[in-house]
């Protein structure tokens, strides 16, 4: 199944930078969950509970203590404890991560329009499965890469916290958010762009 799928669903993802916010997140409405945090012996226990509510485990790989960021290794250590993807910015492990049958996302930090150029370089390259941008809340951004990029999930992250930048970024043509503001967890669609009938 492609990533726009397991994405578009809702547009909310919970981003974790605390483990102790897990069993919020598990009950939250967000289908899928982005590790931010943790320990490399926490993600296995982490992701099955994960699954366990029906819900998909990304790992942000350069955020987890222990796990040596920059090897193949550690994409298959990923793929083997049945993380759904990894996230990080380094584009050799995004091609590796869809070698073992995961999702790879690639992070990328907007700087300037260099970095921007630059960033639309390497998704024509490697094509990943998605996109994750920073800062989130930067809609001129969001828009360069959802027109260059129709069939590539954009994930605005980064300084979201309000349901209005929600609602911009997905304007901006945004697939979706991953937010830590836990208050948003629960936004869906309906949620954001409600109509009332007169």
């Amino acid at each position: 199944m492609s990533l726009l799928h397991v994405l578009g669903k809702k547009p909310i993802i919970a981003a974790l930078r605390d483990m102790n916010d897990l069993p919020l997140a598990l009950e939250s409405q967000v289908d899928n969950i982005f590790f931010m945090c943790g320990r490399m012996n926490e993600m296995e226990k982490a992701v099955r509970s994960t699954h366990g509510k029906g819900k998909r485990a990304f790992v942000h790989i350069d955020l987890i203590k222990g796990l040596s960021n920059s090897d193949r290794e550690v994409v298959e250590f990923i793929a083997d404890i049945h993380a759904d993807g990894i996230i990080t910015p380094k584009s050799h492990l995004v091609k590796e991560a869809k070698k073992v049958g995961i999702y790879g996302i690639l992070h990328f930090f907007v700087l300037d329009s260099l970095t921007i150029h630059k960033g639309l370089r390497i998704l024509e390259d490697i094509q990943p499965d998605g996109i994750e941008i920073m800062p989130g809340v930067i809609p001129k951004v969001i828009e360069t890469f959802s027109a260059r990029a129709e069939n590539t999930p954009i994930i605005a992250s980064g300084l979201i916290s309000s349901k209005s930048e929600v609602e911009t970024s997905l304007q901006a043509g945004a697939t979706s958010l991953s937010v830590s503001e836990q208050m948003l967890w629960d936004l869906t669609f309906d949620k954001l762009f409600q109509t009332t009938d007169n």
